[in-house]
């Protein structure tokens, strides 16, 4: 299993947490998709769900969740390989 795999298993439902005021309980870590119109590439950004998400909607206009965790890590780490450059 590869460690994109391993991350995806640790992946969580948005639905198995709940706002709470600008947050959500317990504390989750979104991955958010962001397209770049200048040539259509996806590059994606994590945060505090979904303070985060809100913030790059304003910014980027747009950001799709991708992925949500419980651990900041791992939603640094799915950033890190879901951007990294095909080879």
């Amino acid at each position: 299993m590869t460690d994109l795999d391993d991350l995806i298993e640790r992946a969580i439902d948005p639905s198995s947490v709940k706002p709470e005021g600008t947050l959500t309980n317990p504390p989750s870590f979104g991955v958010y998709a962001i397209e770049d119109d200048s040539d259509g590439s996806t590059h994606y950004r994590f945060g505090n769900h979904p303070v985060r998400m809100h913030e790059l909607e304003d910014k980027f206009g747009a950001a799709e969740l991708e992925y949500l965790f419980l651990s900041r890590e791992d939603a640094a780490a799915m950033t890190a390989l879901l951007n990294r450059p095909e080879s």
